[in-house]
Parts: structure tokens; sequence; C-alpha cells
């Protein structure tokens, strides 16, 4: 049999936490100062029409802090009011209320001041969606209550009311396993309400798991609440050894309690207690289909209180307001403005200031840049004249001296292969430097570049060279990249006895990337010149590259620019 408790332990937070807030004040007040009075109505629920007037009277108190700046004790006027609310049965007043307070600790500047009321509303908050059977929610303020906390005494009082959220969900092994570990600790608590709160609880949830214990434990729980007087306590101690009494067929003891429950409901004069007072009385009576019509009512009645709830402080979380926090906060925004306006004039010569600093800036990354460009033309320039220079002036004279010694016999051929390795060379140079044509068809200047270095040795393989709009890329990127394949391909043939070589194309929005990857000797890398020289190429026009290799695992490289 699936039953709820009334978890209203939020009070010991009051009680143990915010006494410091009222200390000041209550010094300076006598016994009877009515702000004392309201504030025990509240802890303490014995006379209804007390009670109603203590939330008049906090109202007016919330106020007049408001008015006064005091946001600490304004949100501490809220917390009293939400309590009782929910002592009460009224939850989604006591939700609101709650989140209004949650609102104003929340717009507070010093953080430190916050913590206390943190802890007492966070697990406000999860009695409150306990009630209305949002366990998740539940769960997640009560923990959050939890890791605020290092005080014995709200530890056990938190622990308390996820156990009671475990047992609304059936769970009755795991409410027990929550609390049972502190029972040592909690009979030895000052905090006689807590210490009631958790014998019922602990007892009423042993007796559901058939544990011997239980009704010893709850019995205990009914003395010390009795001693307190406190209305709402015992109704839910009667309801308990009513449900246990009933569970083990003794009907008269079950009446017995269930008629006290009445009893305190008429008190209390809460809908809510009259409610659960009845439905055990007639539960009682054994009617078969009393039960069926109750269960599918509370299922009625459940869904339909999930769909009408506005779940303020889930809405609050996502930044909607309740109408008072918007109120605060358009004042805030009103000081906010008139401030803003003295310094008007303070600001406007410093966003001048600033622009005129950022035209500087760029003008001179615009200057750096044409500077840039201009000076890695000139380097173009220099390789293209050299290149010329070397093949019109250098291998022309070697040619033209080996054709002579090919004529005269008598000279070794070794000298002349040697000669033939020279021209060899200055005809290199001057290929690796000689000029590019960037403007008209690259691609397929590119594709050439790469398959002359094709052999029956070296396979080379170019994959979607053709996917790479080329014509995005100005000149010095195209140059740029030409030299640097054409230094990896010429290191490639040198060093690395590579017999498959795969260079794969790919473009990305304004993003064109290069990967080469061979299957040669690989090395352990250096910068030496020729990976330095590619490096500063890639460089220069604000691009990246990145060598992997290993000895006998080829070589790799990717270029982004």
């Amino acid at each position: 049999m699936k039953t709820r408790t009334l978890s209203y332990l939020f009070f010991c937070f009051v009680f143990l936490n915010t006494i410091c807030v009222f200390n000041i004040n209550l010094r300076a007040q006598n016994a009877q100062d009515s702000t004392s009075i309201y504030y025990k109505s509240i802890l303490e629920i014995k006379d209804v029409s007390l009670t109603s007037k203590a939330f008049e009277f906090f109202n007016k108190k919330t106020e007049i802090s408001l008015n006064q700046k005091d946001t600490i004790n304004a949100a501490y006027y809220l917390e009293l009011i939400a309590l009782g609310q929910f002592k009460m049965g009224f939850t989604h007043d006591s939700e609101l209320t709650a989140v209004k307070a949650y609102a104003l600790i929340d717009n507070m500047r010093n953080k430190t001041e916050t913590i206390e009321p943190r802890k007492r509303l966070s697990n406000q908050l999860g009695m409150i969606y306990r009630k209305i059977s949002d366990y998740d929610h539940a769960i997640r303020f009560y923990n959050q209550a939890l890791e605020l906390n290092d005080n014995l005494t709200h530890k056990v009082a938190i622990l308390n009311n996820i156990a009671n959220t475990n047992a609304d969900t059936d769970d009755y092994k795991k409410a027990v396993e929550v609390l049972l570990p502190f029972y040592d600790k909690a009979l030895k608590l000052e905090n006689s309400s807590i210490k009631a709160i958790y014998l019922d609880n602990l007892g009423f949830y042993q007796s559901k798991i058939g544990e011997k214990v239980a009704l010893k434990n709850m019995e205990l729980s009914l003395k010390i609440k009795m001693d307190l007087e406190d209305k709402v306590s015992l109704f839910s101690s009667y309801r308990h050894l009513s449900l246990f009494y009933l569970e083990a067929n003794n009907k008269t003891e079950a009446i017995k309690y269930s008629k006290k429950m009445t009893e305190l409901s008429d008190q209390i004069d809460s809908p809510i207690f009259k409610l659960e007072a009845m439905e055990l009385q007639l539960k009682l009576q054994d009617n078969p289909d009393f039960t069926s019509y109750l269960k599918l009512a509370k299922e009625i009645e459940r869904k339909k209180q999930l769909q009408e709830n506005k779940y303020a402080a889930i809405k609050y979380n996502y930044q909607e307001k309740e109408k008072e926090a918007q109120k605060l906060q358009l004042q805030i925004k009103d000081s906010q403005i008139k401030a803003e306006k003295e310094k008007f004039n303070s600001y406007l010569f410093k966003s001048i200031s600033v622009f005129g600093l950022l035209v500087s800036v760029l003008f001179y990354f615009l200057i750096k840049a044409k500077h840039k460009k201009d000076k890695l033309q000139q380097v173009y320039n220099t390789e293209v004249r050299i290149s010329k220079k070397v093949h019109d002036e250098v291998a022309n004279d070697v040619y033209h001296i080996m054709t002579m010694l090919q004529e005269n016999n008598t000279l070794k051929n070794d000298i002349l292969d040697d000669l033939e390795a020279v021209y060899n060379k200055t005809r290199d140079i001057s290929k690796e430097n000689s000029l590019i044509n960037v403007n008209n068809d690259f691609e397929n200047h590119l594709k050439d570049l790469l398959l002359s270095y094709k052999s029956e040795q070296v396979n080379i393989i170019t994959k979607d060279i053709n996917k790479v709009n080329w014509s995005s890329l100005n000149e010095t990127k195209k140059i740029a990249l030409y030299r640097v394949l054409q230094e990896l391909m010429t290191n490639m043939r040198k060093h690395s006895q590579a017999t498959l070589v795969v260079l794969t194309f790919n473009q990305y929005k304004q993003k064109t990337s290069i990967t080469y990857k061979d299957n040669g000797l690989g090395c352990n890398l250096t910068k030496n010149n020729g990976l330095t020289n590619t490096e500063n190429r890639i460089e220069s026009v604000n691009g990246t590259i990145t060598f992997d290799s290993q000895i006998t695992k080829g070589f790799s490289v990717q270029i982004n620019v």
C-alpha cells in the first residue's frame, strides 16, 4: 500500500540557520513582541487564525524591507511565508513564494551572504516538488541542499526528505538504507522535532519491509511529538500508526488513530489534511470500489496538478522571472540607467579613443600585409631570375664543354659523366626556381609537376585535386603550395626510396588542405634546410604544415592554407 507523508522539515533550517538574521531585532524586543509571536506561529501551527495573520504580517515586513533595500531580510520573510503555506497544505502558493525569495537572493552581489538562504530554499523546493509527485526535480533540489550543508542536524533532515521521496515510489528498502546509517547520531540530536520526524519515518518504512523494531521507533517518535504539541507533526504520526495497524489487521487500533487524525484536521482547518483523514476513514471500511475510485481520482488529480502547475522554480532556472522579481529587476535597471547617464560622456570619449586605436591597428596590419606580399613577390622574382641565369649561362656553358669533350676521345668517360651530372643539377635548379604559370589552368600545371616525378620505381597518385577551387586562391598561395609540393617530391626522389606516393586534396569553405604520404624509409624528424624552407613558405601565407615520420614507416605531411 502506497502512502505519502507530510515532509515539513524545512522549519528546522529556519530555526537553526536563520535565527541569526533575527537576533539583532529580537534582542531589542520583549518576549511578547509580535514578530516573535508570528514567527513561532509558523514554526508550530497550533492556532490557524494566528498563522494566517502571520502571513499578512510578514508580507508587510517584506514590502518594508524591499523599500529599505534590505534584500536579505525581505527574502527571509518570504521564506517564513512559504514554510507556513506548505505546512498548511497550500503547495502551489508555497512554490511561488519560495521562488520569489530565491529570485531576491539570486540578485544579491554578496554571494557569501546567500549561502544559508540557498540551503533552506533548495530543501523547501525539494519538498514542494515531491508533494506534486515531480520526484526527479525533488531529488535534484534535495541534493543541492545536501551539498551546501555540513551540519549534522541539517543533513539528517535532508536525508529524511530524500528517504520520503524514495518511499513515494514504493522503494521502502532504499528509504531505510538512506536513514538507518544515521540512527545513533539522530538519537543524540538536540533538535527534538528532527529526531521525532526521523524516528517516525524510519519506523514506518521499516514496517513496510517487515522489520520488528518498526513500532518501537514510531511510538518513541509519537511521545516526542506529543511533548512538542505540533499539530501537523502529530497528524503525520497518527496517520502512520493507523496505516501500520491496518496492515497488521488490528482494525481497532487503526480506527483509534484515524479518529485522532480527523480531530487534528478539524483543528488545523486545512482541506488537504481533512481530505487525507477522510480518505483513511473510508479505506478502513474495506470497500474495494472506493479503493479503486480513490486510486483513479488521485491519478486524475495528479495529472491535472502537473498540467496546471506553473513550475515557477524550473522556469526561473531558465530566467523567466515572476512579476515581483521582474519589478525588482526593473528597479535595479532604472538605477543602472541613471548611473550610465552620468558616465555617458566618459564612455563616449573612451569609445572614440578605442575606435581611433582600432583604425590605427587595422591600418598598420594592412600596410604590414602589403609589405609582406611585396616581399614574397620579390623573393619569387629573385628565384625566377636566378633560375634563368643558371639556365642561360651555367648550364649552357657546361653543355658546350661536354660537346667539346665528346669530340676529344683522349679524355676519359668518367669526366664526361661528372660533367653530365653537373649539367643535370643545374637544369634541376633552374626548373625548381623557374617561372610558375598561376593564372591559366593552375590545376593542370600542378598535376604535371607531381606526375613528372612518376617513374618505373615510383607510382604517384593524386586524389580529389579537381575538387579544389583553385581560382579562390591568390597568386601568392598558389606559388607557395607549388614550391612546397615541389620540395617534398624532390626530397622523396632523393632520399626516401619510396615506391608509392599519395597526395589527397580537400577544400572546406575557404580552407584548402593537402595530405602527402609515402611508403619510403622514413626518418627521425629534424628541421633540415628543406623542411625549414617549406615551413617558411607556408607560414608566409598564414598556413600550417605538419610533418610526421618514423624510421621504416614512411613520411607524411599535412598542409593547410
